[in-house]
């Protein structure tokens, strides 16, 4: 008779203690507010202010005017493209496409300044999101003429076109907004791309990121180093200086040929990899040194079905055994991570994958090109991957483990925290409800939304979360983002037989990554999960069910651990 009474008190007591918090989090907000907005007016008077009006007055006198006519003529021609009569029916439509002509005719920085927006819905407008990731899907940059790539060719070389190339074709296979490739047929015979940097792009580069750094000095300053970091991990002058040095690094094509090399090295030395059985996964074009140089890249030319073919037919026509191929290059580009003394191609779009056929016609590899954007991590940080990995390789994520991969990076580097040690069972306990949305968000379950701005907003509050227990994720993991979302994306391309496979090969590598690196194991994994991971070395059904593995053992904690620095995927 007193059960309904009492259930009745309970649940207005429930209601009350609901109302309660959301008056205190309400006065908190306020609070923060009121406190943000006292310190505006000190910031915008104060030194770092003087210099940066110093810094501007400076650009607009001596920087912009060499670009500036030229700029100017690539946005009259992107309006262009817009009639009186669009903006008047739609005006965000004709907003949208502007955008899109114009991220094409101004390259450079404004391309990869676009590639953030594209990746952060969360922070902007769905219109505008929409136009850049147009822009950066069907971007179709205008060659350089052929005088300008000879003139290049011998200035870097000191040779001739003729004198390096039997054949050349003139019209280029792909323009970008750096680079643009030519297919050739070289002295000796071999058929090989030659990548040549276009004219004039180290430039307008630098005017283009000059504006850029000003506009994020501006935004710290307006925002303050707070609320900034609530955001992104560095000041966002910090981020755009860390894209411009990114950036910049494209244009010099020989540190991508070194790139290349080391990647094959790794392939064909690493041990993790042949435990894995995964030596031919991945194919890595040749480079001709002969016909290379700081703007001149000359490759072996690879034949197959780009992968940007395979996703613009919605699969139609796909060569066979494309998914296996596909799984097998998946778990060496997360094995590349992690290994040893492996960098890790931090682009790996549609366009940088090639399904290679075999002798009998199907999929047998796939190839990797473009390393401009590569990436590597020091040993505390890939023992930090590892396990905050090995916590999502159950049933249940483990978050104890998950936060103290956290306090291994802290202990062997001390300048990512504020000097105090991590309470790591706090950290865990304000992680848990924050690592159930992003389960229940997981881009890699069927039919979720790696670029949703819901999971962005969720990892914003895990950013939030790290920040308030003096976390501040290293520089280092700003490309792990890119690598985590086009997993995502891929892993959407494959039936439910090949997530699995997907999945079970995850298993093994992180197995045989153990077996290869024993005295490591030990030190960072948990006797039980040590055992799980060499178990899967000698088990012969690697199959490994989707409700064990949610977020992927490898590839996902990547995500977990890097999506707060969603405002820095610049480097793409």
């Amino acid at each position: 008779m007193l059960s309904w009474p009492y259930e009745k008190a309970v649940s207005a007591q429930e209601r009350l203690n609901g109302a309660v918090k959301q008056v205190h989090s309400a006065i908190g907000t306020a609070w923060g507010v009121a406190s943000w907005a006292s310190g505006v007016p000190g910031r915008l008077l104060g030194k770092e202010a003087a210099w940066l009006a110093a810094d501007t007055a400076k650009f607009v006198v001596a920087d912009l005017p060499p670009v500036l006519v030229g700029r100017t003529a690539d946005l009259s021609r992107a309006l262009l493209h817009v009639s009186l009569t669009d903006v008047l029916h739609d005006p965000k439509g004709s907003a949208a496409l502007a955008t899109h002509k114009a991220l094409d005719l101004l390259g450079g920085g404004f391309v990869k300044m676009a590639q953030v927006v594209a990746h952060s819905p969360a922070l902007f407008p769905e219109p505008f999101v929409r136009a850049c990731r147009g822009s950066l899907a069907q971007a179709v940059t205008p060659p350089a003429p052929m005088d300008d790539v000879e003139r290049i060719l011998l200035e870097d070389l000191g040779l001739k076109l003729s004198d390096l190339f039997e054949s050349f074709d003139p019209k280029p296979i792909a323009a970008a907004s750096i680079a643009q490739v030519h297919a050739a047929r070289l002295r000796s015979g071999e058929l090989c791309v030659v990548k040549v940097v276009r004219p004039h792009v180290r430039e307008r580069l630098s005017a283009d990121f000059a504006a850029a750094t000003l506009f994020a000095r501006l935004a710290d300053l307006v925002l303050g180093e707070d609320l900034v970091l609530q955001m992104v991990s560095a000041s966002l002058a910090g981020c755009v200086e860390e894209l411009r040095t990114a950036v910049m690094a494209e244009c010099d094509l020989s540190v991508e040929r070194q790139n290349i090399e080391d990647f094959r090295h790794w392939l064909d030395t690493s041990v993790t990899v042949r435990r894995a059985r995964l030596q031919k996964a991945v194919k890595v074009p040749r480079t001709f040194s002969g016909a290379s140089a700081s703007r001149v890249l000359t490759m072996e030319r690879i034949e197959g079905v780009p992968f940007s073919d395979i996703c613009a037919n919605h699969q139609q026509d796909a060569p066979e055994n494309w998914q296996n191929a596909l799984t097998s290059a998946l778990s060496v580009a997360a094995l590349s991570v992690i290994d040893g003394t492996a960098i890790f191609h931090a682009d790996l779009h549609c366009g940088n994958m090639i399904a290679v056929p075999g002798l009998s016609g199907g999929c047998e590899q796939v190839a990797f090109i473009d390393f401009g954007c590569c990436g590597k991590l020091p040993a505390p940080l890939r023992g930090t991957l590892l396990m905050q990995a090995s916590a999502f390789a159950g049933s249940r994520p483990d978050v104890r483990q998950f936060c103290e991969g956290f306090a291994h990076a802290l202990q062997r580097i001390p300048e990512l925290g504020t000097g105090e040690v991590l309470d790591v069972d706090a950290l865990a306990e304000d992680m848990k409800p924050v690592l159930r949305e992003l389960q229940r968000l997981n881009p890699f379950r069927g039919r979720s939304d790696p670029m949703s701005p819901a999971l962005h907003m969720e990892l914003f509050r895990l950013q939030g979360v790290l920040c308030r227990h003096g976390v501040q994720l290293p520089r280092e993991f700003a490309l792990l983002i890119k690598t985590g979302c086009f997993g995502a994306l891929y892993f959407s391309l494959l039936d439910e037989q090949h997530r699995r496979r997907l999945f079970s090969q995850l298993m093994v590598a992180g197995a045989a990554y153990a077996a290869s690196n024993p005295k490591d194991a030990k030190q960072l994994l948990r006797p039980a999960k040590l055992a799980a991971l060499l178990a899967a070395l000698h088990t012969s059904d690697r199959s490994v069910t989707l409700d064990r593995m949610k977020p992927l053992m490898l590839v996902a904690a990547c995500i977990a651990v890097t999506v707060p620095l969603v405002a820095r995927q610049m480097q793409m």
